[in-house]
């Protein structure tokens, strides 16, 4: 029997327009998953903690024939922030019928990319990060959900660091998140000669490519670029990877794609970036949902 993996896309790559307005559109595009959590227009997607909400979000999304599958929630989820916020959102991700909440890690850079912070400047923040976290483990058991930590420089640069950053936490509950176009960008490394030390780890896979040099701003319609897809993908399935993979940014060299008709563009990019991925995912062994 294949595995089964979920494709979904996130609503940020909309995020000039409206949040209803990009459900209606990832639907049309034939996706059946979604991801959600960062703002639109410049004002959040919800209001986790207003009453009634969930149900608002849930009718929407019935709307457009569209499962949830994660909530980004760095936005409640970093040191810093009250638990009682990471409840509150637990919570609603718990009635939405969401179970993962995706986080970023540390971040490494005074200014991307050539002024990185010390190891010593670094040193308490990750300590910082890890004993939050700790704590988001265990809020996230109670609940039934995972949280997971995905590349961004600091704490989970690279696999190897995600790996040493999971270990310092301990807690079944918080997972990997592999994202190989922030991989290539901020580290300037093959992710997939990078993605096998964590592999096993990773519950969701964000499907970001990434053309040219290390800080190169160029992220093309995932299987245009230069990151490659079928081996991480076959080093997915030897994993027994259950999804999901998301697309997440698609915009082109300098984030500019046909400025004559932007949303028209956008949705067909979206809409190949499917079936790139389907055909890639379906050639590595994967059913997809």
């Amino acid at each position: 029997m294949k595995q089964k993996v979920k494709l979904a896309c996130m609503t940020w790559i909309y995020n000039e327009h409206a949040f209803e307005r990009s459900l209606e559109s990832i639907a049309l595009a034939g996706y059946r998953c979604v991801s959600f959590g960062l703002p639109h227009e410049g004002k959040p997607a919800f209001d986790d903690g207003a009453a009634g909400e969930a149900a608002r979000i849930i009718r929407l999304l019935e709307r457009y024939d569209l499962e949830p599958v994660t909530l980004v929630s760095t936005d409640v989820l970093a040191p810093g922030r009250p638990i009682e916020l990471a409840r509150q959102r637990m919570a609603f991700a718990q009635a939405l019928g969401v179970q993962e909440l995706l986080s970023l890690g540390t971040t490494s850079y005074k200014n991307f990319p050539d002024e990185p912070l010390t190891d010593e400047e670094m040193k308490p923040i990750n300590d910082d990060f890890a004993a939050k976290f700790r704590e988001v483990g265990e809020e996230a058991g109670k609940h039934g959900l995972i949280v997971t930590i995905k590349p961004h420089t600091g704490n989970t640069a690279t696999a190897s660091v995600i790996a040493d950053t999971l270990r310092s936490i301990g807690s079944p509950h918080v997972k990997a998140c592999y994202d190989p176009g922030n991989v290539r960008f901020y580290e300037g490394i093959e992710p997939a000669e990078d993605l096998p030390f964590i592999a096993a780890q990773t519950v969701s896979f964000i499907a970001k490519d990434h053309r040219g040099a290390r800080a190169a701003i160029d992220f093309p319609i995932p299987g245009e670029g230069d990151v490659n897809f079928p081996a991480m993908f076959s080093t997915l399935y030897e994993a027994e990877f259950a999804g999901p993979v998301i697309v997440e940014r698609l915009d082109g060299a300098n984030g500019m794609f046909e400025a004559s008709k932007p949303f028209e563009a956008l949705e067909e990019r979206v809409a190949q970036a499917r079936l790139n991925l389907e055909r890639m995912l379906q050639e590595a062994g994967f059913a997809v949902f």
